[in-house]
């Protein structure tokens, strides 16, 4: 008998005796042999190792998270045979095991006559002594009202528990002012003509992303969207991984490539571009009418699938049951208005207000307690910027209901202890919950509402404070943990680029209202040392999910379409919007040192900013035109020492209180502005485990490249880092100890270690991020 059918007789038979345990409720680790009962050598491999590893180790969701299915491959192997089995493993999600030792009291003020809600969550301190939100049930409802002034007092209990909570309502004749003026500071320079300059890492990783788009194929993005349609789909191959026909989230990536696109005409001008554009934007119009001929479906509707999964989340079904259908659509409709914006297609207008009155239809049958319900589930609760969006949409074309639509989106499980001014954050989701207060900036830019700008900064100031790596990203396992928990949480999971990219957005925001140089420092080291780090220098679009700040962590490419490969694609053209910003006085603020040129025709104002990575300290800027009094150049945090030359005239500036360098002239002829900020060299060490420290040179986060799994020591300390780093022909990079350091984002396909072991020494100790 042939050998070979023998081989695979055996694979077969150990395939169907092999049994690891009742698969559909695991709880506990799996055993897993490394050998079959005939003898085949079984290789165990997990679909997604946060949950189960590679060698069975389980690791149950938390609660609230949902149970997750997660498939498990072995591979047999006995003499020239091979084959693979694929287990489905559903890890249930732990019991809510809540050990609460405090719940504070709900506190809020309301008018007299006025209707008022209390929040459907309370401020819980656990056993760990960690606060989280907890969700509230009222004894006689949420909704209160009173006649006369004074101090009244209302009752629940946490849900599920029978512990109680206390409401102390504050009742006053006149409420304090409640509003602030919305008017910003400071504005970007967006209808300037801004170009990155030929030679950097940003013109470059840029140039690459131009190419990947040009690339695309634009029917396989509209495939999802003209399938669920009914459209036909030209051929086109099915989207993969988060976009597969299967998938809760497909569409996702489509908005993102809509946005990208406009993002890439408006900092390239490739018309090309435009087309692909254009082309995109009047075949998604084409899907909406076709869903709007179906039947059950609601005017104004479109997405990759059906109505469906709405339906579904207005049941409170869980994760991974649904996959967030507001996020998706948050996606799709600001890639539409970003056409709108950036190649002025009124058709993407037109597409966006159908969709956005779909969306108010729906959710304003819905009541604050159902809608604060659906807003605090995990994963299937998340909608992104849907907040936002509306708020776009009734700038555009002043429709209230897209202002009150806004306003259904406010979260209580994250907005109440921002506005009470806790640092609850701990177990929630960072991305989930980043684009929400980016929601609120835009209310408070609509209204004037100042909660919603006081919640904001609060945030802002707690995430980059308490929960932020030396790179700047946030999160660990995509979630924010205790406060000041970093050094514990070095991993391969760290750092989600998404919530980056969200952070960014969310600090050039309060920049415009309070334009002080601390925000801008958030924003470089972020920009540099995360998302110009998460991209791939090859042309394949993709950028990291994750940025490891592990020991001998290595970046990693998914090509999955998931959420950090579309915001990735958005970044390449973002690059611009930190630069330059302008001010009602006329005076142009520099923020960012990146090779470029500003032409803004209107206000007859040129700046050609030029770096040499030769020489990285010094900064070169040519500044002309009539339009213009005043520059104002941010002093960086990381420069102790600078020289500024006007003219080959050396000057002597001292920055203003909010860190920037003044320079008034008349700048109708053009003058030369020279800047030499100085590299330095800085330890930055985790607060919780101050043994650990991460090495910053200028503004580059530098890393050591090596594949050692265990931390590194190094003998140096703050006093002595400079003196034991030994120059070489490259100006950034550094030999220490017989190991190389070279900048995190010019690390390559490399293992590296962001965080080495330095004993604290005298001196300056800095710890993670300062923001003032």
């Amino acid at each position: 008998m042939n050998r070979d059918f023998l081989d695979h007789e055996i694979i077969e038979k150990d395939m169907d005796s092999l049994y690891i345990g009742n698969l559909n409720t695991v709880e506990y680790d799996l055993v897993l042999p490394e050998r079959g009962m005939y003898g085949s050598k079984i290789i165990w491999k997990s679909g997604h190792d946060r949950f189960l590893s590679d060698d069975g180790k389980v690791t149950r969701p938390a609660y609230g998270m949902g149970d997750r299915t997660i498939p498990l491959y072995a591979t047999f192997l006995y003499g020239n045979a091979k084959k693979t089995k694929t287990y489905e493993v559903r890890i249930l999600e732990k019991k809510n095991q809540l050990q609460v030792s405090n719940v504070y009291p709900v506190r809020i003020t309301a008018g007299v006559s006025e209707l008022a809600e209390l929040p459907q969550v309370a401020i819980v301190e656990r056993s760990d002594g960690n606060l989280i939100p907890y969700p509230v049930e009222w004894e006689k409802g949420s909704r209160v009202f009173f006649r006369a002034p004074g101090m009244y007092k209302a009752h629940g209990t946490l849900a599920d528990t029978e512990l109680s909570v206390e409401a102390e309502i504050t009742v006053l004749k006149e409420l304090p002012e409640k509003y602030l003026n919305p008017l910003p500071e400071v504005t970007e320079c967006s209808e300037a003509d801004i170009r990155l300059i030929e030679g950097s890492l940003f013109h470059n990783s840029q140039q690459n992303m131009l190419l990947y788009l040009l690339n695309v194929d634009d029917d396989q993005m509209l495939y999802n969207f003209r399938t669920a349609s009914g459209i036909d789909t030209r051929g086109a191959m099915p989207m993969d991984g988060w976009d597969a026909p299967d998938s809760q989230l497909r569409g996702h990536t489509t908005g993102h490539y809509l946005s990208s696109l406009a993002l890439c005409y408006h900092s390239t001008g490739d018309h090309k571009i435009k087309e692909k554009a254009v082309y995109m934007v009047q075949s998604l119009g084409e899907c909406q009418e076709a869903f709007s001929n179906m039947p059950d479906i609601k005017d104004g509707f479109l997405s990759g699938y059906s109505e469906e999964q709405f339906d579904l989340l207005e049941e409170y079904t869980k994760y991974p049951v649904i996959w967030a259908p507001y996020y998706t659509l948050h996606k799709i409709l600001a890639g539409l208005l970003d056409c709108y914006h950036y190649i002025r297609s009124e058709k993407a207008l037109v597409i966006a207000d159908r969709l956005g009155m779909w969306v108010w239809r729906r959710l304003s049958g819905l009541s604050r307690e159902h809608l604060t319900k659906m807003w605090s589930m995990y994963i299937a609760g998340e909608f992104g910027g849907m907040n936002a969006v509306m708020v776009a949409l009734f700038r555009i074309t002043g429709k209230e209901e897209y202002l009150k639509c806004a306003g259904l989106f406010d979260n209580d499980k994250l907005f109440y202890p921002l506005e009470q001014r806790v640092d609850a954050l701990c177990t929630m989701h960072a991305n989930q919950h980043i684009p929400q207060v980016l929601g609120a900036m835009e209310l408070f830019k609509a209204t004037g509402i100042k909660k919603y700008y006081e919640m904001s900064e609060f945030f802002w100031q707690t995430v980059v404070s308490s929960h932020c790596y030396a790179n700047g990203g946030t999160g660990e396992g995509e979630m924010f943990h205790e406060s000041g928990k970093i050094g514990a949480l070095l991993n391969k999971d760290t750092a989600e680029t998404c919530a980056s990219y969200n952070m960014l957005k969310l600090t050039k925001e309060l920049y415009q209202f309070s334009p002080k140089a601390y925000y801008m420092d958030y924003y470089e080291r972020t920009l540099y040392n995360h998302i110009l780090a998460t991209r791939d220098q090859r042309v394949t679009g993709e950028s990291t999910y994750f940025l490891p700040l592990g020991p001998g962590g290595k970046r990693e490419f998914l090509f999955e379409n998931n959420c950090c490969h579309g915001t990735g694609m958005e970044s390449r053209f973002r690059y611009r919007e930190g630069i330059y910003f302008f001010d009602r006085k006329g005076s142009i603020y520099v923020n960012l040192f990146i090779p470029s040129e500003m032409h803004w025709k209107e206000q007859d104002v040129l700046i050609r900013q030029y770096t040499d990575r030769r020489f990285p300290e010094c900064i070169s800027l040519y500044v002309e035109g009539s339009g213009l009094n005043t520059i104002k150049i941010r002093r960086p945090c990381w420069a102790r020492r600078y020289r500024i030359l006007v003219d080959k005239q050396e000057m002597d500036i001292v920055p203003d209180e909010n860190g920037y360098i003044i320079i008034s002239h008349d700048f109708s002829q053009g003058i030369t502005v020279q800047l030499e900020f100085s590299y330095e060299f800085q330890l930055i060490r985790t607060p919780d485990e101050p043994e650990k420290a991460a090495v910053q040179y200028g503004p580059y986060l530098m890393a050591v490249l090596s594949e050692q799994k265990d931390f590194i020591r190094f003998s140096f300390n703050e006093s002595d880092v400079a003196d034991k780093m030994q120059a070489t022909e490259d100006p950034l990079r550094f030999l220490c100890e017989d190991y190389t350091f070279v900048p995190l984002c010019e690390v390559g396909m490399n293992a590296y270690h962001a965080y080495f072991i330095s004993t604290p020494g005298r001196g300056n100790i800095k710890q993670n991020m300062e923001t003032s």
